[in-house]
């Protein structure tokens, strides 16, 4: 109800220049630097992973538990459990919160920490003190996160379909001391022959080749339907150049038969300009009939245009609709169709050969095609906002009515709110300063109640109303 009036408060003011009373806002301040930030939708209480600490805070920003996770002896070359008399080179090591997910049905927090190979744990979500699961000692079948600090892991905890177990879908890049694996799929609970935070089957991870021609940093996992998405940037090295990647894969593929990337670009609507090369954000919502996935796209000072930065948005329906043709093409496709063809971070594969349609009676793959697919012939859109010589750090969308609003962090400190149209084009209506000259961190969430939008720079949260009607002197209710 709070959304619909403001959204229709928002329609009276875009275009009037109307401007807010300085705000003060609600936060909390972290002795050590924040990694992430994750939201109880039910609950409303706020949880934050940090470089060496945990937090639990209720929904104005109160400090409610604090538990540490770091320092430790560690180092990146030892397999855990570290003992000095093993272990040499082993030195008190910060632990930087990797991976901070909930599982609210099973009421626990997922926590994983660059320390020890990143292992992760379990903790109950109503104490983030009490820790449900840990296991230090299992080798390199729980290692998840990547444990270089520089190299992001994103992860999604959903189940392997209806009624089917929990698991943690995982993407991580590859650091000079991890394990290869790019991409994995983790029990959350034991089994008869396996711990939790192990990989579902035998074959449930994707591993880099030895000599990789490439690198990954992963920006974000989501869900549609039966399908796990990643986004992610690649740096290819011959020729050397970054490319935006969107994958998507069935839940319940424990084989990953169904695996299947594609390029995502953002271009400018100045034709003459360089495209937005590297996605630094993403977020999914559903303004109308269907769901959209939102990206804030980057350009360097070198590119033509100039530095800047650009918001695109490419509906989940086109991208189904693309990889299935691409699975198709793969198929049945010519040799000069085979040729954007590639086999994920191994080289080029074979397609082609096989009747026209029979890509749809293997929707997970297998049979015709029993590995992973990647296609270069992928999605453009074209940016709906840019800004020159800034980045966008941060991005999440609400949506309710038709009516729809992006929330856009900064690197200087700022919340923009721009209303988009079902048209295509945007309105920047409102510029909140959070901290200034502080990045905006890519966890931006919004409250279960879309009444609250948290924020977090280096070392602190803020919490902003969504909805600031009696801010307005022309708001009525």
């Amino acid at each position: 109800m709070a959304l619909q009036l403001w959204a229709l408060t928002l329609l009276g003011l875009l275009g009037a220049g109307a401007s807010l009373r300085p705000r003060k806002l609600d936060f909390f301040r972290s002795e050590k630097e924040l990694n992430h930030l994750a939201v109880d939708e039910a609950s409303g209480v706020v949880y934050l992973g940090a470089v060496n600490a945990l937090y639990q805070l209720d929904a104005k920003l109160q400090l409610e538990q604090q538990v540490a996770t770091g320092p430790a002896l560690d180092n990146k070359k030892c397999t855990p459990p570290i003992e000095a008399s093993q272990c040499h080179e082993a030195e008190m090591t910060d632990n930087v919160n990797q991976l901070l997910l909930l599982d609210p049905p099973r009421k626990r927090l997922v926590e994983c920490g660059s320390l020890f190979k990143g292992i992760c744990a379990l903790r109950a979500l109503s104490n983030i003190s009490l820790r449900l699961f840990y296991e230090d000692g299992s080798g390199e079948k729980s290692f998840v996160a990547s444990n270089d600090e520089g190299v992001a892991t994103v992860g999604l905890v959903s189940s392997t379909g209806p009624g089917g177990d929990r698991v943690l879908f995982v993407g991580k890049g590859n650091g000079p001391h991890d394990n290869g694996i790019i991409v994995s799929t983790r029990l959350l609970d034991r089994t008869d022959s396996r711990e939790a935070f192990e990989a579902y089957t035998d074959h449930a991870t994707y591993k880099a080749g030895y000599l990789s021609t490439n690198t990954q940093q992963f920006v974000a996992a989501f869900e549609d339907g039966p399908y796990v998405f990643f986004v992610f940037n690649q740096q290819d090295k011959h020729p050397a150049r970054n490319r935006t990647l969107l994958a998507r894969m069935c839940r319940e593929d424990p084989n990953y038969y169904s695996y299947l990337e594609m390029d995502l670009q953002c271009r400018d609507p100045d034709i003459h300009a360089a495209a937005f090369g590297t996605c630094l954000a993403a977020s999914v919502a559903a303004p109308g009939s269907g769901r959209v996935l939102y990206a804030v796209f980057s350009r360097d000072s070198r590119s033509s245009g100039g530095p800047g930065a650009g918001l695109c948005l490419f509906p989940l329906d086109k991208v189904h609709a693309k990889m299935e043709a691409n699975r198709n093409a793969c198929y049945t496709g010519t040799r000069e169709a085979r040729d954007i063809f590639y086999k994920p971070f191994h080289g080029d594969i074979q397609c082609g050969g096989h009747a026209p349609g029979s890509s749809k009676s293997f929707p997970c793959g297998s049979e015709h095609l029993p590995y992973p697919l990647g296609s270069r012939d992928g999605l453009r859109g074209t940016a709906v906002l840019q800004r020159g010589g800034l980045n966008l750090t941060a991005v999440t969308v609400a949506a309710e009515n038709n009516h729809t609003v992006a929330f856009l962090g900064t690197s200087d400190g700022r919340i923009l709110k721009v209303y988009l149209t079902p048209d295509g084009t945007s309105s920047e209506y409102d510029s909140i300063l959070v901290e200034i000259n502080k990045r905006v961190k890519r966890d931006l969430v919004l409250s279960g109640d879309l009444g609250s939008l948290y924020a977090m720079t280096q070392d602190k949260v803020f919490r902003l109303p969504v909805q600031e009607c009696l801010s307005y002197p022309t708001c009525t209710q």
